[in-house]
C-alpha cells in the first residue's frame, strides 16, 4: 500500500499573481496552487497506483485510516505580486448567523520569501483602509496566524497558507473592481491579537513547522501529515517519491517516514477534525 502520495495542485489565475508560481507550476498569471484540498470551490488530486485521482476519492478509499471524511486543512501556496483584496474572514458562528453554507475560516501564513503583511487594524474607530492597517515588513520563514474576524492582506511576497476548509472571505476593499461584503465583513470584524512569529504557526485547529534538512530526518505522527518542499528533497517510507520546489505530499497517518536532501519543508498535520 502506498502511504505516500504526490499532490498534483488546483492552479488559479489571478489578477494580482507575481510570477513565482507560474515559474514553477506553468501557467500564467497564477496566484494560487491549491496543494490539498477536498473544498466543494476547488478539489485539488494525487497520484495513487500511478492514476492522477480527485483528492476527494483517496479520502474516501482511505477514511477508516484517516478518521475523517473531508479533509480538516487546506493548503496552499500564494504568490502576491501585486496587492491582495482587502478582507476579513468569519468564524463558524459568524457564518452561520449569516446564513453563509460554507463554515468560518481560521488560517494563517508563513512568509516564502520577504514582502508586505497587513494584520489587524491600528484604530478600530476608523475604516478598514490600508492606512489603518498594522503592516509588517516580513522576512522569510516568519509565520502570521490570522484568526477569524481579523482584517488582513498582503502584497509583493510569496506566501504558503493553510487554513480550515473554507473559501469564505468578504472583502472589504478590491483594488480589480471585484464585489465587496462590506456589511457582511462590519459584522465580522473583531479587535484581535495580532502577534508574527518564526518558523512555527500554531492554531487551534493546525499546526505547520518550517524544518530544516541536512542529510536525513525521519517522522512518525499518529495524524495525516502533509509535506510541502521548499528544495528538492526524497520522501522515504514504504514506498518513496521525489519532490522538486513547491511540491508537496501527503503521509498517512501511523507510518514512519524520513525526509532526505538538503534545504527545508514545511510539515502540516491537523490538530483536530472537522468530523
Amino acid at each position: 500500500m502506498e502511504v505516500v502520495v504526490k499532490n498534483v495542485p488546483l492552479l488559479k489565475k489571478k489578477d494580482w499573481a507575481g510570477d513565482r508560481l507560474s515559474k514553477y507550476k506553468g501557467g500564467e498569471k497564477i496566484g494560487e496552487s491549491w496543494e490539498v484540498s477536498t473544498h466543494f470551490s476547488g478539489i485539488s488530486e494525487v497520484i495513487y497506483n500511478g492514476k492522477v485521482i480527485p483528492l476527494t476519492e483517496f479520502v474516501k478509499k482511505f477514511e477508516d485510516v484517516l478518521s475523517f471524511s473531508e479533509f480538516p486543512i487546506m493548503v496552499k501556496l500564494l504568490d502576491v505580486g501585486k496587492l491582495l483584496s482587502v478582507q476579513v474572514h468569519p468564524s463558524d458562528e459568524m457564518a452561520k448567523k449569516l446564513g453563509e453554507k460554507d463554515r468560518g475560516k481560521s488560517e494563517g501564513w508563513i512568509a516564502l520569501s520577504e514582502g508586505k503583511v497587513y494584520l489587524g487594524m491600528k484604530d478600530y474607530s476608523k475604516e478598514a483602509t490600508i492606512e489603518n492597517l498594522v503592516a509588517f515588513e516580513a522576512e522569510v520563514f516568519d509565520t502570521f496566524p490570522i484568526y477569524p474576524g481579523t482584517v488582513h492582506t498582503a502584497e509583493n511576497i510569496f506566501l504558503l497558507e493553510v487554513s480550515t476548509p473554507s473559501d469564505l472571505t468578504y472583502r472589504i476593499y478590491d483594488p480589480y473592481g471585484r464585489e465587496t461584503h462590506l456589511g457582511k465583513a462590519k459584522y465580522c470584524v473583531r479587535e484581535v491579537k495580532i502577534s508574527k512569529g518564526r518558523m512555527k504557526l500554531e492554531m487551534e485547529e493546525f499546526c505547520a513547522e518550517v524544518v530544516e534538512v541536512n542529510g536525513e530526518k525521519s517522522f512518525q505522527d499518529d495524524k495525516v501529515n502533509v509535506i510541502v518542499a521548499l528544495n528538492e528533497v526524497f520522501i522515504k517510507s514504504k514506498n518513496s517519491l521525489k519532490l522538486n520546489d513547491y511540491e508537496s505530499c501527503i503521509v498517512l497517518p501511523d507510518n514512519e517516514y524520513a525526509v532526505e536532501g538538503k534545504g527545508f519543508v514545511v510539515r502540516i498535520y491537523p490538530l483536530k477534525s472537522n468530523d
